[in-house]
């Protein structure tokens, strides 16, 4: 079977499997167990959400790759443990990142208003349509190739593969119209992601054992490396967004928007804490704070 595969996601996936490599041969408990805590950064909001989404994206990459990239000669229970506060942590960082990209395709764009960046569900839904046999292939050769490339894999499963061949391809230019179609795709992958990695109380040693543990990590890291290339094409048009003067003021115009709201955040917050003492109305002022909190804390 042949499969097209963008000159950009071919490259991302080689890197990715030399970096795996490398792990895995420098692969120890010790190292293994010590594990940053991401709250300070999932709570920082005096950056950009764009600014933010590219740091968690980065976060998202080290953290997959160092969680799976074992030793399984050397995993013990204790290593099962570590396993289990990484997944935790890889899946609060999805969370934000699905959060963060909800409001990128939503509230955002809609508020831009820019001309560019208009284009009907219709012609959403039907390029998904067209692509979407095209993606699965290839991310079903992206783990194909990854077996064969990361060492600690098994490759008696490339046997279970019908045989793929690649054809490369240049990245086609995406457009600034793009931009939602783009977002759409991140947030499905995200999810995709999300969805095959186990609660920690759900992840044991079965995990580690093979053919479950190369099928898992290989479809895993095809997705991880799908969304950085998605992420890749929409950095691209945010930077040809920036240099348009109409866009640069509809962005300025909704930071100064999110200031605004958070001032108004405060405010509310400060005056109702105080009704609060005074009457038994707290459950409705404090579902009126959550819902304006949430709006914004990103």
């Amino acid at each position: 079977m042949r499969v097209v595969v963008s000159s950009q996601h071919q490259g991302l996936n080689k890197k990715l499997a030399k970096e795996i490599n490398r792990l895995a041969k420098n692969f120890n408990i010790k190292n293994y167990s010590r594990i940053e805590n991401i709250d300070k950064l999932l709570l920082k909001r005096d950056i950009s959400v764009e600014k933010k989404k590219s740091i968690l994206l980065r976060h998202l990459h080290d953290s997959i790759a160092t969680a799976f990239s074992i030793d399984k000669r050397k995993f013990n229970k204790s290593a099962l443990g570590s396993l289990k506060k990484r997944l935790h942590s890889i899946r609060k960082v999805i969370g934000k990142l699905r959060s963060i990209n909800y409001y990128l395709e939503t509230a955002f764009l809609q508020d831009l208003k820019l001309s560019e960046i208009k284009s009907s569900k219709d012609r959403i839904n039907i390029r998904q349509q067209d692509l979407a046999r095209d993606e699965l292939e290839a991310l079903e050769y992206t783990a194909y190739r990854l077996i064969g490339e990361a060492a600690m894999l098994d490759k008696k499963l490339l046997q279970e593969y019908s045989k793929k061949e690649a054809g490369v391809v240049k990245d086609e230019k995406s457009t600034i119209k793009d931009i939602g179609w783009i977002l759409k795709k991140e947030s499905a992958l995200l999810e995709h992601l999300e969805a095959k990695l186990p609660p920690p109380r759900a992840a044991g040693m079965a995990l580690l054992k093979e053919p479950v543990f190369t099928h898992w990590v290989a479809r895993l890291l095809a997705l991880l490396s799908y969304l950085e290339h998605f992420h890749n094409k929409e950095k691209e048009i945010f930077s040809r967004l920036k240099k348009s003067k109409s866009a640069k003021a509809a962005i300025s115009r909704k930071i100064i928007q999110i200031i605004r709201e958070k001032s108004e955040l405060l405010r509310i917050m400060a005056e109702k804490e105080t009704s609060m003492k005074k009457s038994n109305t707290g459950i409705k002022f404090k579902k009126e704070i959550h819902n304006l909190t949430a709006a914004i804390n990103l």
